[in-house]
């Protein structure tokens, strides 16, 4: 019990170091870290509900209507009607949206790298092979370890 709780307590720092790190990196663009995966998704995907946003996020569907909320008041997203399910709402990137998407997930890539830059590329996939494995057993996610890190 004593080696889970270690690593337990060693995920828990390098979770917190990697969050304020991408957090102090993107802080001048006045978004989370959850809006920058939201960013990212629609950047990648546009039209996605909130209910998919949730999903992909792993974060509550409450929590994705906040985020989405937020960023639709900025005027970074819009969400319209989806023609085929009047009740879902789809959200897209607005041209503010867009740019502001490029330079967070730009800034956010560097910070990602600034926290993982003092493992070898073949120690990150190692981390990442073994931390997917750990999640996909918790949550049925599949986690594809090629796209960690990339601005796609």
């Amino acid at each position: 019990m004593e080696q889970n709780d270690n690593i337990l307590s060693l995920l828990k720092q390098a979770w917190y170091y990697a969050l304020t790190t991408v957090n102090d990196a993107v802080s001048e663009h006045g978004v989370s870290t959850a809006q920058i995966g939201m960013l990212r998704q629609l950047a990648n995907e546009p039209g996605l509900s909130g209910a998919e946003l949730a999903r992909r996020l792993l974060i509550s569907p409450q929590g994705a209507q906040l985020a989405l909320k937020e960023l639709e008041r900025r005027e970074l997203v819009e969400r319209k009607q989806d023609p085929e399910h009047g009740r879902i709402l789809q959200a897209y990137l607005t041209e503010q949206g867009s740019e502001v998407a490029e330079s967070v997930v730009g800034d956010a890539i560097d910070a990602h790298h600034k926290v993982f830059g003092v493992l070898s590329a073949a120690e990150q996939a190692t981390l990442c092979e073994l931390l997917s494995r750990v999640i996909e057993q918790g949550t049925g996610h599949l986690v594809d370890c090629d796209r960690i890190g990339s601005p796609e």
